[in-house]
């Protein structure tokens, strides 16, 4: 019974299982972060149109046929739109890297298992069986956006602005020639 409850087809299962959570949890944050998008464009575009209604009526005056929303408000709005779609774009991107790193591990699983179960066939005790077995489970992920020479990290790795003001920087880095005197 412990035999079968540390097989590696336990192990892979759960991990099917895991990335299996990971996609509804991403697929969800998607239809919110759309939702959210939506919203509050709407509610942007509607203080564009219709701009009285939503001011007090004592702020009306018969004087002034059109009024404005003030800039701030307008300003405020579109500010909470980017931190909470920047938010959400982080915890979406967290639950794609999740994804990728349990489907590592899950074929680092697939190869030992391949190398478990061909250990008596003549070629597997060489560099086949040591190839497969060596560097299973390292998980080392790359960005996009990732060079060897990097002079700025993100401060918040995931989050939109953040990884967008380090790349900035960088370019700006290296257009600059700093020359000792």
């Amino acid at each position: 019974m412990s035999e079968e409850m540390n097989s590696i087809d336990v192990s892979i299962e759960a991990l099917e299982s895991y990335v299996g959570k990971n996609q509804e949890s991403a697929r969800r944050l998607l239809t919110y972060l759309m939702m959210f998008s939506i919203s509050i464009l709407m509610v942007i575009m509607m203080l564009y149109i219709f701009p009285t209604a939503f001011l007090k009526t004592a702020e009306v005056t018969a004087k002034t046929e059109v009024s404005r929303i003030p800039e701030s408000v307008l300003y405020g709005l579109f500010v909470i739109f980017v931190v909470v779609f920047g938010v959400l774009m982080a915890v979406y991107r967290f639950h794609l890297n999740e994804i990728a790193r349990s489907e590592h591990y899950k074929m680092g699983f697939m190869r030992i298992r391949v190398a478990a179960n061909n250990h008596t066939d003549q070629g597997f005790n060489s560099e086949v069986r040591e190839s497969l077995t060596n560097d299973a489970f390292i998980y080392n992920p790359s960005t996009v956006f990732s060079s060897k020479d990097k002079k700025v990290d993100s401060p918040l790795p995931g989050y939109p602005s953040s990884d967008l003001t380090a790349i900035v920087l960088n370019k700006l880095l290296d257009g600059i020639d700093l020359k000792k005197k």
